[in-house]
């Protein structure tokens, strides 16, 4: 699937979640993906309204709530999978244990429990092993994935959940199902960090501001990608930087009244041999 085909910033980033960008995953959407998904994505980037009004009804502006509601839509209107029951709580003696994201029923008739998440996290070695970390540092790629399978998968499993849904599941125990989508970002701290990550193109990189010179030799502009389109790149005809240098001095001093790590697309000289875009997170130099 070309993403490019997409002209309309939601379906885009509702192209790039059905063309499956994991950073952990127990099972394989593509099994229930509509043979026509593709067409059907085409369709909707000429008439977006019903996506459009589904992300209205979402009133949280958070990055995750976002892209839950385009993989609700995503289940509900692309696939072969038959939505049950989502975001409900179980509880037992008045207090709540956790969140099912999604309960569905696949063309078999067997019962999955999604538990979903979108994450970006940024490497760092010397955390190990909490070396994959979030921009704001306080969530870790290990941290999500033992929560998840320790506490939230889990929750059907107990008297309590299996209570809660036992009208639906009439009998059927919910396989789990995790689906951590996102991108991984690579520290890019000297000149060859830099060339090796620019040899290919699974990682996103991650520099801090003092540092974005090293980029300088691949790149002719960069723009700050404000969310929720962390997702799918950005329109080849958006609006970048005109001047990388002022850009990246222009930055260091936002940086000094606010140090929240930004994300930037960055496109690349028109003579690179290398692919036209790349994601890079930009952190101050106490990062």
């Amino acid at each position: 699937m070309r993403l490019d085909a997409f002209r309309h910033p939601l379906v885009r980033d509702l192209a790039w979640l059905v063309e499956g960008h994991y950073i952990e995953r127990d099972c394989c959407l593509e099994d229930y993906w509509l043979a026509d998904v593709e067409a059907r994505l085409l369709v909707l980037d000429q008439a977006p309204a019903p996506l459009i009004e589904a992300l209205a009804q979402c009133k949280s502006h958070f990055l995750g709530s976002y892209f839950e509601t385009l993989f609700s839509f995503a289940i509900e209107h692309l696939s072969s999978l038959n939505v049950l029951k989502e975001h409900f709580q179980i509880t037992q003696d008045g207090k709540t244990l956790g969140e099912v994201d999604l309960l569905v029923e696949t063309p078999e008739g067997e019962l999955v429990q999604f538990e979903i998440a979108i994450k970006f996290y940024l490497e760092r070695p010397d955390l190990s092993p909490h070396h994959w970390i979030g921009p704001n540092k306080n969530d870790s790629l290990l941290k999500k994935v033992t929560r998840a399978r320790e506490h939230q998968l889990c929750i059907l499993q107990t008297n309590a959940g299996l209570s809660a849904i036992q009208d639906i599941a009439k009998g059927r125990v919910p396989r789990e199902c995790l689906l951590i989508f996102g991108r991984l970002y690579l520290e890019l701290g000297d000149e060859a960090s830099v060339t090796a990550w620019m040899e290919q193109t699974y990682y996103g990189g991650w520099i801090r501001v003092s540092q974005l010179s090293l980029l300088t030799p691949y790149f002719s502009d960069f723009s700050i990608i404000e969310k929720p389109h962390w997702l799918a790149p950005r329109n080849i005809n958006d609006k970048f930087a005109s001047n990388f240098l002022q850009s990246a001095y222009n930055l260091v001093g936002e940086f000094l009244h606010d140090d929240r790590p930004k994300h930037a697309l960055f496109r690349q000289a028109s003579d690179s041999i290398y692919s036209s875009f790349r994601s890079v997170f930009i952190v101050p130099d106490s990062w």
